[in-house]
């Protein structure tokens, strides 16, 4: 089980650093809003709005009328001043509960993050008006098998089956892969720190073990780390 309290301080800590490092994350913002066909929903619920890279694209393309943004961290003052149409909540989605329907919920590089990541989706579902869109992006089952490898960490990602039994046959499912290149493994893991993802794990490396973790990363990956995106759209 991860420690949502463990997860809410490492991203607390990398926020006013997040959005010069998270490359992949700022891209997958943008894919996700291209595969959304409409530019006009009356009452959006973001999940993991965080620094705002998400939530500012969104104000761009989208009109509405009221937009919810929701966050594990206290991060309002990232996107308060985006729209006065804004309001915040910080609450971990999992524990979230509300009577309001959506006629959008939308998430970017958040919800991997969930225990029980089924459990949350048909949560999600149940806030939808009729006729209202889930749109969502996560990771391939193999995102980061670099530091799987070389750390023996991972969250646990769903399989394309599995994403698939669990979204309705309509659902537009769609994977991509992305390679980060860095000039050495150091630089791989700050970038792994700042873009918050070193929330995976509690546990302590000695010394000989992080030596030879960044031994496999230099010497098998050539300090290379690999996302592998996945995008959904309901």
């Amino acid at each position: 089980m991860l420690d949502k309290n463990f997860i809410e301080e490492k991203f607390k800590n990398s926020i006013d650093f997040y959005d010069d490092n998270a490359i992949i994350q700022d891209l997958m913002a943008r894919k996700l809003l291209s595969l959304i066909d409409r530019n006009e929903f009356d009452n959006i619920l973001e999940i993991g709005s965080y620094s705002g890279i998400l939530t500012k694209k969104v104000i761009e393309k989208i009109n509405f009328e009221s937009y919810l943004a929701l966050d594990i961290v206290n991060s309002f003052d990232k996107i308060k001043n985006l729209s006065d149409k804004i309001s915040f909540i910080q609450a971990d989605i999992e524990e979230f509960q509300t009577n309001k329907k959506f006629d959008l919920i939308i998430a970017n590089a958040s919800l991997q993050w969930c225990n029980d990541f089924e459990g949350t989706i048909n949560k999600l579902k149940s806030f939808l008006n009729k006729n209202g869109m889930l749109a969502i992006t996560t990771f391939a089952s193999d995102n980061f098998f670099e530091i799987r490898d070389a750390f023996n960490i991972s969250l646990k990602y769903q399989t394309i089956k599995e994403l698939e039994d669990i979204f309705s046959p309509s659902a537009t499912i769609i994977q991509e892969i992305h390679t980060l290149c860095f000039k050495n493994p150091q630089d791989l893991l700050k970038h792994f720190k700042l873009t918050g993802v070193n929330a995976i794990s509690k546990n302590s490396l000695s010394y000989a073990q992080i030596k030879n973790s960044l031994k496999i990363i230099e010497e098998k990956y050539q300090n290379k780390l690999t996302y592998k995106p996945i995008y959904i759209i309901v």
